[in-house]
């Protein structure tokens, strides 16, 4: 079962969770959990969707401070909105480069000269960063917000929706008792969104390019991996890691998990 794609305009990756079963057969409640990437060019229509048919009531930011103010989100009515940045600014990252045409093309240009596995190396080090502590407080507080209960929906995004709300989406469906295998089928069905923009920038920049931006644009298991590694090296694993460093009890997830799900 794959999680509910949300057509909205311009953006790659608005997803509903409501879909996806857990290990007990139950799944996530109707229209409350949503995964995407940034909302700064939604359009009125998009608006609509989202305050009327899910209901929004939340929406979580993890961009940096210099990503939001270059592209703030568009206002949504009656909507909460909370900036709980997981990089900080002087990290230079794909979601920054890729705002800016020229420095994006000499970055791919670089990493296509130093090789595939350049770029890999490059987004494994993101994801160790995913769980530094700059980091640890943005997920902590993201979770926390989330054992507030809210009449509709709450909405966490990143940039493209794939690394920094990708990881925020793997903590929460790991506390409401997903297998891992759904996880981590959830957060490659990034690839299948981001084909059609991996496909023009390819147009774009040469197929020579491929390789790079698919690294850069899709997601990769071997990632996953990677942040479960430094987890168990750095944490003692992924439990310990959630009640240690995020504060989440046995109570708060028994209290996360009568909120978002149901039969």
């Amino acid at each position: 079962m794959e999680s509910l794609k949300i057509n909205l305009s311009n953006t790659s990756n608005t997803r509903s969770l409501s879909t996806l079963v857990n290990q007990k057969g139950e799944h996530i409640k109707n229209n409350l959990l949503i995964r995407s990437d940034a909302l700064n060019h939604i359009e009125e229509n998009d608006i609509f969707v989202l305050s009327n048919q899910y209901k929004l009531k939340r929406i979580i930011d993890f961009r940096c401070d210099n990503e939001v103010l270059a592209e703030p989100d568009q206002l949504i009515p009656n909507t909460e909105y909370f900036h709980y940045p997981v990089l900080p600014n002087e990290r230079v990252g794909i979601t920054r480069k890729g705002s800016d045409e020229k420095n994006f093309e000499d970055f791919i240009k670089t990493l296509h000269e130093n090789g595939i596995q350049s770029s890999i190396n490059f987004m494994s080090k993101v994801y160790e960063e995913l769980v530094d502590p700059f980091a640890n407080e943005g997920y902590k507080k993201f979770l926390h917000v989330l054992l507030e209960p809210v009449d509709g929906a709450t909405l966490w995004h990143c940039s493209a929706g794939k690394d920094r709300a990708g990881f925020a989406t793997i903590l929460i469906l790991y506390i409401l008792d997903f297998d891992l295998d759904t996880i981590i089928n959830d957060y490659l069905d990034t690839n299948h969104y981001y084909q059609k923009k991996i496909d023009q920038y390819t147009k774009l920049y040469g197929k020579e390019y491929y390789q790079i931006l698919k690294t850069l644009f899709g997601v990769n298991k071997q990632y996953i991996l990677v942040l479960f590694k430094k987890i168990e090296e750095v944490y003692g694993g992924m439990d310990l890691y959630i009640t240690n460093i995020l504060d989440i009890t046995l109570e708060k997830k028994e209290k996360l998990r009568r909120i978002y799900l149901g039969e």
